[in-house]
């Protein structure tokens, strides 16, 4: 240990600074690992089927007439989920939209 121009002191940073560097490198070896391992998320069914198929513009503004409605609170969470599906499913019950 007894370099020309090292002092002990120096050794010791030294010591400490190169394992700090391989414990940082280590660290991020391993998160490169972990996340190799993580199955890669998949998009819901709903948002695929969105995607693959656009609804139709009367659906859409039926969609929004329904929101409306829920956020006037003029129907409530459980008639608007039902009114929902109803019309994605393309049967609206007779009487639950309000046509003019």
């Amino acid at each position: 240990m007894d370099a020309p121009g090292m002092q002990p002191w120096q050794w010791v940073v030294w010591v400490v600074g190169v394992t700090a560097f391989a414990v940082v490198i280590g660290l991020v070896i391993a998160a490169v690992v972990r996340a190799a391992r993580r199955p890669p998320e998949l998009p819901s069914a709903a948002q695929r089927l969105q995607r693959q198929s656009p609804l139709p513009p009367d659906v859409e503004a039926r969609l929004r007439e329904l929101a409306g409605l829920r956020q006037a609170g003029r129907i409530g969470e459980v008639e608007y989920e039902r009114r929902r599906a109803e019309v994605l499913a393309g049967n609206p019950a007779p009487g639950n939209d309000p046509q003019p």
